[in-house]
């Protein structure tokens, strides 16, 4: 884990309690009060022992301490590493302005990235993705977030799929992405009908100056239908992991069978069903949908209507 809440949590903690001694206001009381309420429960035992014992040459036996400069917590190599490579993610843009962008460039000029788009064969990912390079596009992104965050309304110009320009108003909740279209979509209320817009579409959005609002939008997000699916798992050329990578985002349970056969249960949401029957089928015969039998159905038909295009062909 690159940047972890839960260990980092142990140096934020150590730096609050320096900073307070710095200031001359440690104590023992104020020293087990920071730990208890920055750190975790059996780490009282760890840090305050640890400290007030001098095990750790950080705070002295009158809680002051030698350290003149504020305490802070440097990246690793890794971190910025990663950071680097980040930064050359498209969709980075969405959510970072270029000034921002550009300063974390510059200081990590000298630094080698983790990793590129070169290291990484995508097969199953549709090529027309969003045009994340698009100056329009980005701002647009960036209004329907900064709508979202303030439970505002937007006015939207789209066009539709027959390439019609339609406008209107819209309360937008959230925002999915879909890693196999690469494409962005803003789920939202529009004349009080539960709509899924793909932002690329959008020509142009402003949030409406007025006093309507998406006040409690997240509370009247229309109700999702929810379903599951279990399938099993013939763990050949490494086709668990592939699968639990594949399904990352999805809640699951696994139970081991044998030795090399697994029980994998899927919640999905209905409306991304017709997307899990497509993963389903690309790991081929190393995945065996067991249940329900409306998903069998699916894929059976899925697989017919291919060998009825290959036909054609």
């Amino acid at each position: 884990m690159l940047f972890s809440e839960i260990y980092s949590a142990y140096y934020n903690t150590v730096s609050a309690i320096i900073a307070c001694a710095q200031k001359e206001k440690l104590d023992s009381d104020s020293l087990y009060e920071i730990v208890k309420k920055s750190a975790f429960p059996e780490s009282v035992m760890t840090i305050g022992t640890s400290l007030e014992s001098e095990k750790w040459p950080l705070i002295k036996k009158d809680y002051t301490t030698n350290i003149k400069n504020p305490p802070t917590m440097p990246l690793s190599i890794l971190q910025k590493r990663w950071l680097k490579a980040i930064c050359a993610d498209k969709k980075i843009r969405l959510f970072v302005n270029d000034e921002t962008l550009a300063r974390l460039e510059s200081e990590l000029c000298s630094v080698e990235p983790l990793f590129s788009e070169k290291d990484f064969c995508l097969y199953d990912r549709y090529s027309d993705g969003d045009p994340y390079d698009e100056l329009e596009y980005r701002e647009n992104f960036r209004t329907i977030l900064n709508a979202i965050h303030q439970k505002k309304t937007l006015s939207v110009e789209y066009t539709g799929r027959l390439g019609q320009t339609n406008r209107f108003c819209l309360k937008p909740f959230k925002i999915e992405y879909s890693q196999k279209d690469d494409k962005f979509r803003i789920i939202s209320k529009v004349r009080s009908r539960y709509s899924i817009l793909n932002i690329a579409r959008i020509v142009r959005c402003s949030i409406v100056d007025d006093s309507t609002s998406a006040g409690g939008a997240e509370a009247s997000l229309p109700y999702s239908k929810r379903a599951s699916v279990a399938l099993e798992i013939y763990d050949d050329r490494k086709a668990l992991e592939r699968v639990m990578l594949a399904f990352a985002h999805f809640e699951k349970t696994a139970v081991q069978l044998s030795e090399d056969v697994y029980h994998l249960t899927l919640n999905y949401d209905f409306r991304d069903e017709t997307e899990l029957v497509i993963r389903v089928l690309s790991f081929g015969p190393m995945i065996k949908v067991i249940e329900p039998q409306s998903f069998v159905e699916l894929v059976k038909d899925r697989i017919l209507r291919q060998i009825e295009l290959m036909k054609k062909e």
